[in-house]
């Protein structure tokens, strides 16, 4: 809680400030967005929040609980459907755009997630991934450790090639110090 809230609030701020300017410059409203690894629903709902129609999909039940609160408190549960569910394994609708919000390197298999995620995007495909800074990655390794979980760091670049062999090319990329967001659009 600590950490989350002192030294990666400020990165979290400015994470949604830039994909605020991503999601708006979609043009979401009637489109379909597929949140995969959705949390607590707050890319969710700002994507909802510009006329989308959202399904947000996430492994901790804990987290879609806030996330429906959330949509409920906002005016926003009539936009948004919130399913458990894990990337690698739940049945993933077709949608315009597909977020992939700080949850790839929740999986080794980053390929994997890429691929799945490009499969069910018509349009654009964004992803917001942890820039590898080393104090930031023995931080969150040590975090991880005691919570007996697993984080991977994976090079942007090699997103981008996972999304180029999966069709899409690289349309935007903002480079802060802590993360990268990478706007991708369908080829063709």
């Amino acid at each position: 809680g600590v950490v989350n809230r002192f030294p990666r609030g400020r990165t979290f701020a400015r994470r949604m400030e830039i994909l605020e300017s991503v999601l708006r410059g979609l043009e979401l409203e009637g489109k379909t967005v597929l949140d995969l690894g959705c949390g607590s629903g707050q890319v969710s709902l700002l994507a909802a929040s510009y006329g989308a129609h959202v399904h947000g999909i996430d492994i901790a039940p804990r987290m879609l609980d806030i996330a429906r609160d959330s949509a409920r408190e906002a005016g926003l549960d009539d936009r948004v459907e919130f399913e458990e569910g894990d990337v690698l394994t739940a049945t993933l609708q077709q949608a315009d755009v597909t977020l992939l919000v700080g949850v790839v390197e929740y999986y080794r298999e980053y390929e994997e997630v890429i691929g799945l995620a490009a499969r069910a995007t018509r349009e654009t495909l964004v992803v917001a991934h942890t820039t590898r800074v080393l104090y930031r990655m023995a931080l969150r390794r040590i975090m991880f450790a005691l919570q007996r979980a697993s984080v991977h760091f994976h090079r942007a670049e090699d997103l981008v090639l996972a999304a180029e062999a999966a069709g899409f090319r690289l349309e935007r990329e903002e480079r802060e110090h802590a993360f990268t967001v990478l706007v991708l659009r369908r080829d063709g």
